[in-house]
């Protein structure tokens, strides 16, 4: 398996959109084809400026995620050709930068994604230990 970094772009919001390439061979010539998106967010009180977490709520945030939070998209294709990997590979990450221009680029995609993975997190631990 490869773990090679493809590309990275940087967003309007400040945030790095990174391709990294997890494909393997599984046959003489067919591939599986595995593409990481990955966008890492500093977790920062910058991100809520509307004023929709006060200081209380951000510090339970930053106690319970940490300094980062990672959006992760994984892309998938099996059992493709040799001749056709190479496409297949361009055409994913072309696919998923156009998306990124919209939607991950947005202003309000960083405090979305932290409060997603807070909601996601307190709800793995609802009884917290005092």
């Amino acid at each position: 398996m490869t773990t090679v970094p493809l590309a990275s772009h940087e967003l309007k919001n400040g945030l790095t959109m990174v391709f990294v390439d997890n494909s393997k061979k599984i046959a003489a010539d067919r591939w599986y084809i595995n593409i990481r998106v990955e966008i890492r967010i500093p977790v920062q009180k910058k991100w809520f400026a509307t004023g929709s977490v006060d200081d209380g709520e951000f510090k339970a945030i930053l106690d319970t995620l940490g300094e980062e939070v990672i959006f992760s998209q994984k892309k998938e294709r099996n059992f493709i050709s040799e001749e056709a990997k190479d496409k297949i590979v361009k055409d994913i990450c072309n696919r998923a930068l156009q998306t990124g221009l919209t939607y991950c680029a947005s202003d309000t995609f960083a405090a979305r994604t932290i409060l997603k993975a807070f909601r996601d997190k307190s709800r793995q631990h609802p009884y917290h230990e005092k």
